[in-house]
């Protein structure tokens, strides 16, 4: 009888001891999205628990019909097999239209509140963003890379006041002087943020959502519809 006691015990501390240490390992996502003519697609690979389950998405999109129209292609993270190759890959269309992400927003107590307190909680780190940018003149292309230089210190010291990040951020604006009229931007950067975190600030915006009279309903329907 006491062996069945001692190994119901081990068994519980076992449980709580992977619970901990899954709570306290790290989500990662490493996101690349490109901005060219013609060209328009994120790259994000997910990794959980210590990288035993990851998971590479490529998304190509197009704005069109008031949103984002999107082919959402996961690629399993297996060893080998490179991100965007048809291995195993499973393709769906959607799209995500502003409105309803607004209304759905609107439709969520304390977002605000929310969105701060989660941010806090993300290490970002490796940030490269790098945009080239060429107008008809090379006058308008020297001031517009001023300009393109001066939003993004801003937004990113913006952002360096919500979220950990942990190097200074690369910035690159490249004016093309002898170009056609173009701008083409690229931005990479990996975000961590622990499962527990992660897992209190997803049932932290399901109340919230409940506090609000057809708040469920009204993400059911966007969610639905993308």
């Amino acid at each position: 009888m006491r062996v069945w006691i001692f190994l119901a015990v081990g068994l519980v501390v076992l449980l709580i001891v992977l619970l901990i240490v899954v709570l306290s390992s790290k989500i990662t996502i490493k996101l690349d999205v490109v901005l060219r003519k013609d060209e328009y697609k994120a790259l994000a690979e997910l990794k959980m628990i210590f990288g035993l389950i990851t998971r590479k998405y490529e998304v190509p999109f197009h704005l069109a019909n008031g949103g984002i129209e999107y082919k959402k292609e996961t690629v399993p993270g297996e060893q080998g097999i490179p991100l965007g190759s048809n291995k195993e890959k499973i393709s769906s269309s959607r799209t995500i239209r502003y409105r309803d992400y607004v209304r759905a927003l609107l439709s969520t107590k304390g977002l605000k509140k929310w969105v701060k307190q989660t941010m806090a909680a993300v290490h970002l780190m490796d940030v490269r963003w790098s945009t080239r940018i060429a107008l008809e003149h090379a006058a308008d292309t020297a001031v517009a890379t001023g300009m393109l230089h001066g939003v993004k210190h801003t937004l990113l010291g913006w952002m360096s006041h919500r979220l950990n990040m942990k190097d200074m951020p690369q910035i690159d604006v490249v004016p093309i002087f002898n170009g056609p009229p173009q701008i083409s931007t690229e931005l990479y950067c990996i975000a961590k943020i622990s499962c527990g975190k992660a897992m209190y600030a997803g049932l932290v915006l399901i109340v919230r959502v409940l506090k609000v009279k057809g708040g469920v309903r009204s993400w059911q329907n966007t969610l639905f519809k993308a």
